[in-house]
């Protein structure tokens, strides 16, 4: 009897372990420790650039806006783990990192009711290497993960996106399998755009077709839009936004917020990925910027 007890106990302690990890604990830490920095702050009449009386001119109120950051999701596929397509344990992990992110999407974001939802990129994880039928699969997960309706958006929460590469591959691949483009483009827009939240200009660049020769079509488009968005007239200030951080030397200072070591440039085209930052500073597209944001995990870095 006493051994038999002792086996209750340790059977309810691990349900109870169990139903907390896969349960309980996305709630505790969102409602117990989560708050929007600041809320409670007006905006600074000091500020250099022209401010609205109640509304700007998207519909947000004047003293704040909510922005929700969600980036490299990286829904596991036949590249993740070298497993057979179809196979059962690909369909049981799938199946299980699916349920964990969609979890802590609804219990950890939706809570604090974003106004703006950014999504940064690597939504899958060797989507330039999946057939459509796999790729469409995958984009069908992503939407049920976060919620998002067939057309890939929420009826009361604006989102954006800007594409990983993990999504579209490098300027090598897109030269040689432009169909990963369009169908990237089909889903999730076009890939260098600008917008605007509450009193801040957002820059989306696709800086996976900046390694590549500036004559490119990808890169040109690119460049394209670099030069024009440099000529425009800078009424808020901007925030440039990149999945993988824009080239700059080794030695470069990148603050207290550094995420990790040095990393040494591997640079397949010396000549021309060089002069990316230079030449997006010489446009003056990211002079004087309020913020750089790239979100690529295997590049951790950010400058405000």
């Amino acid at each position: 009897m006493k051994h038999q007890g002792l086996t209750a106990v340790l059977c309810v302690i691990w349900a109870a372990t169990i139903f907390y990890g896969e349960m309980f604990a996305f709630w505790v830490p969102s409602l117990g420790t989560c708050s929007w920095p600041h809320h409670h702050l007006r905006p600074s009449t000091h500020s250099p650039y022209p401010s609205n009386s109640t509304m700007d001119s998207v519909g947000y109120p004047n003293d704040y806006v909510k922005v929700a950051v969600i980036t490299d999701p990286q829904l596991m596929d036949k590249t993740s783990l070298g497993l057979a397509p179809k196979s059962l344990a690909l369909e049981i992990v799938q199946f299980y990192t699916d349920l964990f992110m969609r979890r802590a999407f609804v219990t950890s974001i939706l809570p604090f009711k974003p106004d703006v939802i950014l999504f940064l990129g690597d939504y899958f994880d060797g989507g330039p290497y999946l057939s459509d039928e796999e790729w469409q699969e995958s984009l069908s997960r992503f939407k049920h993960i976060f919620g998002l309706n067939a057309q890939g958006r929420y009826t009361n929460i604006k989102v954006h996106y800007i594409a990983g590469n993990h999504d579209i591959g490098y300027a090598s691949l897109n030269s040689q399998r432009p169909e990963v483009i369009r169908r990237y483009e089909k889903a999730f827009g076009i890939r260098n755009y600008q917008f605007t939240i509450g009193k801040v200009n957002f820059i989306a660049i696709d800086a996976q077709t900046l390694d590549g020769y500036p004559q490119e079509n990808q890169a040109s488009q690119t460049w394209n839009f670099v030069k024009n968005v440099s000529m425009d007239d800078q009424l808020y200030p901007r925030v440039l936004l990149t999945h993988i951080p824009l080239y700059r030397p080794d030695s470069t200072y990148c603050g207290p917020y550094r995420g990790s070591q040095v990393i040494n440039q591997r640079i397949l085209h010396a000549a021309h990925g060089q002069e990316v930052v230079p030449e997006l500073y010489h446009q003056g597209i990211i002079k004087t910027p309020a913020r750089i944001n790239q979100t690529c995990t295997h590049f951790i870095w950010s400058r405000s």
